[in-house]
């Protein structure tokens, strides 16, 4: 028990010490580039007629964010914020799962090159379904309102040209210093929810013995897969940790499907990450992402092992 909790402590210091500088980080930059594209651009750019066009975007960038929740919500916060369509933020959230750092440094030597592209297409076409199906939906209305809310309105007055208007600083050093402004705001609001879903995480990853996990999803039966993705759910696994767990389990006799099906949930669908995508999107939207994402899991892995 004291081993266990020496553990749980050792890995919560340890996710803190990553997620919270790196949060600070990309939180920052989302911020900036806000700064030189006005959120009317974005809109403009990515909804209406070229929603596609658009979700093929969010596709992309999806593929090239880091593979974690510390990186992924600040990029959607600054999504929210600049108004964009629900169904192209779907797309990026659900591709982030499936990126390129994960699939050729990581997949490819494990695998091989085959199983590491076939890991990015079939991630792509479960991000544009999602994000059609929800855009289909019209779940615009699953985000909250007052995580983009972050600027006040001119007065009608200043608009009538009673009262003058003010001039913006336009300078890096400004653009910076709202950026920042923006960064420690977002960071308030999500700091209590960092450190519990971190404890819940580090609780988890220390109680959960792998032999644990290979007692129910070794072998490659049928339902090893979908028994994978399942195990993969509460757990906590950040990038620099995949890398030793997924080998270890395709070494102890883990199919290339389940040790796959098992990666995305673990990464995607842990307590941080939930928690995190709370703070933005309501309970339905919350279910709905959980759902797809361990569906996708299955298909993926299940796909995998056809070849």
């Amino acid at each position: 028990m004291v081993d266990m909790l020496l553990r749980s402590g050792r890995f919560f210091l340890i996710i803190l010490a990553e997620l919270i500088p790196l949060f600070l980080l990309v939180t920052f930059l989302s911020g900036l580039a806000l700064e030189y594209i006005s959120p009317e651009t974005l809109r403009k750019r990515l909804s209406g007629k070229k929603g596609i066009v658009g979700q093929l975007i969010a596709l992309g960038l999806g593929w090239v964010t880091p593979f974690c929740s510390c990186s992924t919500v600040p990029v959607l916060a600054g999504t929210v914020k600049a108004g964009i369509p629900i169904g192209v933020m779907t797309t990026f959230l659900y591709a982030s799962p499936y990126p390129i750092e994960i699939a050729i440094p990581i997949l490819a030597p494990l695998f091989g090159v085959p199983v590491a592209l076939a890991f990015m297409i079939v991630g792509g076409l479960i991000a544009l379904a999602g994000g059609l199906l929800v855009q289909r939906l019209k779940w615009q209305n699953q985000v909250k309102l007052d995580v983009g809310n972050n600027t006040t309105p001119m007065p009608e007055s200043a608009l009538e040209g009673n009262l003058p208007v003010i001039e913006i600083d336009d300078s890096f050093k400004a653009k910076c210093k709202r950026a920042w402004d923006y960064t420690i705001g977002f960071t308030k609001k999500l700091l209590l929810i960092i450190i519990i879903s971190s404890a819940v995480g580090a609780l988890i990853y220390g109680f959960i013995p792998e032999d644990f996990i290979l007692k129910y999803a070794g072998g490659a039966g049928f339902l090893v897969v979908p028994i994978a993705a399942l195990i993969g759910v509460p757990l906590y696994v950040n990038v620099a940790a995949v890398i030793p767990i997924i080998y270890s389990l395709s070494l102890k006799g883990m199919s290339e499907g389940a040790v796959i099906a098992f990666l995305i949930t673990a990464t995607t669908i842990s307590p941080p990450e939930l928690f995190m995508l709370a703070a933005l999107f309501k309970k339905k939207y919350i279910i709905a992402f959980s759902v797809a994402m361990i569906i996708g899991a299955i298909i993926t892995g299940y796909a995998l092992n056809l070849l």
